[in-house]
């Protein structure tokens, strides 16, 4: 068996992205030839696009130490880096590549998609216009130079980037992608929607087609148009600043409407202290409740992920229980219900808050919160009904007051604990607002 004819049907395989297929042939390559600097590299890939990072990554430096005058093998350590969330190696790797390779395109093309990992706009644009220098019709950086030209408050530019990579090829699912992302940045959800569906249909694994058409669905609501509009804004944004800007807007609301308090302006000090409030609805809250309505569409139940869809029942769930909450107090004569409404209606902001973050330690974090806070108010719910029952015995037979008082003295830090909760909930939003979001899960490509 000859290493050619093993090599040509794993780059055939490869490129068909039959991944366990390739990975099976390159293999065989290797105990032919064990020093394929290509076919290390090959593997690599393959093994990244099965989720076998570790190996993966032992096969590219392999690779690397075996041909390091190649490009295509630090390309290959840049590929894997970038599966393991390692951006910053991955652009060394590839930076590596583009010294001994400067003239390919597909270089400078997996340059930008890095900075676009990072969020670092301006280095993605001009990484992606390095490689339109070296290629005007690549694809790749056309779509790329897009993106960064939307994050960067370009919208005409980004419009006309797109059109040339659709012109250039009207069949590239990610063009489509990149086009729908650009309509939707403009406020067109219907022009984008008709290509997000385009792409999807052209490659149905494309998660960034996937979430632009779930948020195409929700912007034909006004209100979630101006929320979209929010969350366009600031994910332009490092995370830095958006921590500034949040933080900003907590001491804006908190200093002015004391300022305006003191001051004797008592509404316009409500208004602002409540604009805080509304920011926390809007961050927290309109994508899982979106998301809930979502589910009575009939496209865009099928479009949500599964996981987005158990966060929206979930949220659902809180808000049927905190609705029957307030009808007990309505209609009931526990005095435990009127107290509960409170806590229901801020539990929704952790609660809400579950379906903002990705798989990782922060959406633990939030959901232990949640578990624990809810145990605690069980308890607190089972003790207000035996303490109304027992108050209730008591002027049933007209107790003393040493007694009444003793009683009164017992319910204190029982009222306490519930104020606890309520607090601790209010105060879970600088969790969800802050903490890490996470990434999504990896699909193959």
């Amino acid at each position: 068996m000859r290493p050619d004819a093993n090599w040509q049907r794993a780059v055939l395989l490869f490129q068909q992205s039959r991944w366990d297929l390739a990975i099976r042939e390159l293999r065989g390559l290797l105990t032919l030839a064990p020093d394929h600097a290509p076919a290390h590299a090959l593997l690599a890939m393959a093994l990244a696009q099965t989720e076998a990072l570790a190996e993966a990554e032992t096969e590219a430096r392999a690779a690397v130490g075996l041909q390091p005058e190649s490009p295509f093998v630090h390309r290959a350590l840049a590929v894997v880096h970038l599966a393991r969330h390692r951006e910053e190696d991955a652009a060394r790797a590839v930076l590596q590549a583009i010294a001994l390779a400067p003239d390919d395109a597909d270089l400078h093309g997996l340059l930008a998609q890095i900075r676009c990992q990072q969020r670092r706009w301006p280095d993605a644009l001009a990484a992606a216009e390095r490689g339109l220098a070296v290629d005007p019709h690549d694809v790749d950086c056309l779509n790329l130079r897009s993106v960064a030209l939307m994050k960067l408050g370009r919208s005409a530019e980004a419009t006309d980037t797109v059109d040339a990579a659709l012109a250039k090829d009207p069949d590239n699912p990610w063009t489509h992608q990149a086009r729908g992302w650009a309509l939707l940045h403009g406020g067109d959800p219907k022009g984008a929607l008709h290509h997000f569906q385009e792409a999807l249909r052209r490659d149905p694994s494309l998660d960034g087609a996937r979430q632009g058409l779930v948020e195409a669905l929700k912007a034909r609501n006004p209100f979630y148009r101006v929320v979209l509009a929010w969350f366009l804004w600031l994910d332009g944004k490092s995370q830095g600043h958006q921590f500034a800007i949040l933080i900003g807007a907590w001491l804006v609301a908190r200093f002015g409407s004391r300022a305006l308090l003191d001051a004797g302006y008592q509404t316009a000090g409500l208004v602002v202290s409540l604009s805080w409030f509304a920011v926390v609805l809007v961050t927290s809250c309109a994508v899982p409740i979106f998301n809930l309505l979502l589910l009575l569409h009939p496209l865009g139940r099928h479009a949500l992920e599964r996981q987005a869809r158990t966060d929206a029942l979930l949220l659902g769930a809180t808000l049927a229980i905190g609705l029957g909450v307030g009808a007990w107090a309505w209609l009931g004569d526990g005095w435990w219900a009127p107290r509960g409404v409170w806590f229901w209606l801020v539990f929704l902001l952790p609660v809400a808050g579950i379906g903002l973050f990705h798989a990782g330690w922060g959406r633990r974090l939030v959901q232990a919160f949640c578990v624990v806070v809810l145990g605690c108010w069980l308890w607190w719910c089972w003790q207000a009904i035996a303490l109304y029952a027992e108050g209730a015995a008591m002027d049933a037979v007209g107790a003393p007051q040493p007694v009444v008082d003793e009683y009164l003295a017992r319910t204190k830090p029982h009222l306490e604990l519930h104020l606890a909760l309520v607090q601790a909930c209010v105060y879970s939003t600088w969790i969800v607002l802050l903490l890490p979001k996470g990434r999504p899960r990896r699909r193959a490509a």
